[in-house]
């Protein structure tokens, strides 16, 4: 299974955008949850725009109880069914 996702950051210069597992948060064995995270620049610039990143992750195997997978970015959240 690979997750996809697409966000956008405030401006340019960030860097290495990834999905990280959220252990602490998932305290319901059903639910996988990764947060969206990507390194900020030393500086930024005030007349900078907006930029879309993408990050994938590569997931091997799941345990057999989690039926759900959410990911959670600064601004937002999206949950998704496990299919087989």
């Amino acid at each position: 299974m690979i997750i996809d996702v697409t966000g956008t950051i405030p401006s340019g210069g960030w860097t290495n955008p990834r999905l990280v597992a959220d252990t602490a948060a998932a305290t319901d064995p059903s639910l996988r949850v990764y947060n969206f995270v990507a390194t900020s620049p030393e500086q930024t610039s005030a007349d900078q725009m907006p930029q879309m990143v993408n990050a994938q992750l590569r997931i091997d195997s799941l345990p057999p109880e989690v039926k759900t997978l959410r990911v959670v970015g600064a601004g937002n959240q999206i949950s998704a069914p496990v299919t087989e």
